[in-house]
C-alpha cells in the first residue's frame, strides 16, 4: 500500500475508511489543510475503533483478527441487546479500521436500503404530476415538498463515503424500517397510485371517506380521477369531496416528514459528533426506537458484506 500523507497512513485506509477521494490525494491537491482534515477523521475513527475493541475484549473477544472473524458471523448473531451484540459491534468496529471491510460493508448496506427511497420518490413524483395535470397546484406543491426533502436526505446519505457514510446509511435504513412497520408507507403510496391508474378502485374508499353519496356524485368523482372532468370549480361540492378524499389518502406524507425525516436527523451523525463508540451509538438508537433487540436485529440485517476488491 502506498503512503500518501505525512501521517504515514495507508492510501486505501484514507480512501475507504476515512472517506477521502483518491483523485484528490493523487492529483497534487494534498495540502496542510487536508492533512489536518485527515488527522481529525483518523482520530474519530480511532476513537470509535478503540471503544468497540475495548468492549469486545471485555466480552471475551480478544485481538483484532478475532474481531474480523466475528464480523463474518453477523447474519445469525443478533437477537437481543447484550452478549448477542458481539457480531454487530465487531462489524461496526472493523469497518472503522480495515479498508477492505469498510468497502464491503458500505456496498452491502447501500444495496440493502436503496429500494425504499427510490420507490417512494418515484411514486411521489407520479402523484405530483397527476395533481399538476388536474389543476390542483396546492396539493402538487405539498407532495413535491415532501419529495424534495426525502430526496435531499437520501442524496446526502448515499453520497457520504467511508465508515461514517456506512453509519449514516444504517441510521437512514433503520428509519425506513420503522416507518414501514408502524405506518406501511409503501402500501399507502401504492394505493394512492392505483387510484390514478384505475379510478374504478376509488368507489369503495370514496364511500368510506366522504360519506353517503348518490351514484351521480360518485360518478363525478370517478370521472374527475379518470380525467373525463378536467376542471372543477373551487369550493364546489365536488371540489370539497375530492379535497377531503385526497387529504385522507395522502396523510402518509406527514408521517414521512414528522416521523421518518425526524428520526433520520436524530441518529445519522449525532453519536459520531460526540466521538461515541459503537455501543454508545447502539444505545442511542435503542432509546430512539424504544427497543434494543429491534435495533440490533435490523442492524444485523443491513450488515451484509458484498465482497469487492479495494481499488
Amino acid at each position: 500500500m502506498s503512503l500518501v500523507t505525512a501521517l504515514m497512513l495507508e492510501e486505501d485506509y484514507v480512501v475507504h475508511v476515512l472517506g477521502f477521494q483518491r483523485s484528490t490525494l493523487n492529483e497534487g491537491k494534498y495540502s496542510l489543510v487536508m492533512q489536518r482534515e485527515i488527522l481529525e477523521a483518523h482520530l474519530l475513527a480511532e476513537g470509535w475503533f478503540s471503544d468497540g475493541l475495548e468492549w469486545l475484549k471485555e466480552k471475551g473477544v480478544e485481538g483484532y483478527e478475532v474481531v474480523k472473524d466475528k464480523a463474518l458471523e453477523i447474519p445469525n448473531a443478533i437477537k437481543e441487546f447484550g452478549e448477542d451484540a458481539k457480531g454487530v459491534v465487531a462489524a461496526l468496529t472493523a469497518m472503522a479500521k480495515d479498508p477492505e471491510e469498510a468497502k464491503a460493508y458500505s456496498t452491502g448496506i447501500l444495496g440493502s436500503i436503496r429500494n425504499w427511497p427510490r420507490n417512494v420518490l418515484k411514486g411521489l413524483g407520479k402523484i405530483a404530476k397527476w395533481m399538476e395535470d388536474h389543476q390542483m397546484p396546492t396539493f402538487a406543491k405539498g407532495v413535491n415538498k415532501i419529495k424534495e426533502l426525502l430526496k435531499s436526505a437520501w442524496e446526502k446519505v448515499s453520497k457520504m463515503s467511508g465508515w461514517v457514510g456506512s453509519i449514516s446509511m444504517m441510521a437512514f435504513g433503520l428509519a425506513t424500517k420503522y416507518v414501514e412497520e408502524e405506518f406501511g408507507i409503501l402500501d399507502k403510496l401504492r394505493t394512492a397510485r392505483n387510484y390514478i391508474n384505475d379510478p374504478a378502485e376509488l368507489i369503495g374508499d370514496l364511500k368510506d371517506t366522504v360519506g353517503d353519496m348518490g351514484s351521480e356524485a360518485l360518478d363525478d368523482i370517478k370521472d374527475f380521477f379518470s380525467g373525463k372532468i378536467q376542471a372543477v370549480v373551487e369550493d364546489s361540492e365536488l371540489f370539497k369531496q375530492v379535497t377531503q378524499f385526497l387529504k385522507d389518502k395522502l396523510g402518509f406524507l406527514e408521517i414521512i416528514k414528522d416521523k421518518f425525516l425526524s428520526a433520520t436527523s436524530k441518529v445519522a451523525g449525532k453519536a459520531l459528533e460526540q466521538f461515541a463508540g459503537p455501543i454508545g451509538w447502539i444505545k442511542q438508537l435503542a432509546e430512539l426506537f424504544e427497543s434494543s433487540s429491534w435495533v440490533l436485529g435490523h442492524l444485523a440485517g443491513m450488515l451484509k458484506k458484498m465482497k469487492i476488491s479495494v481499488e
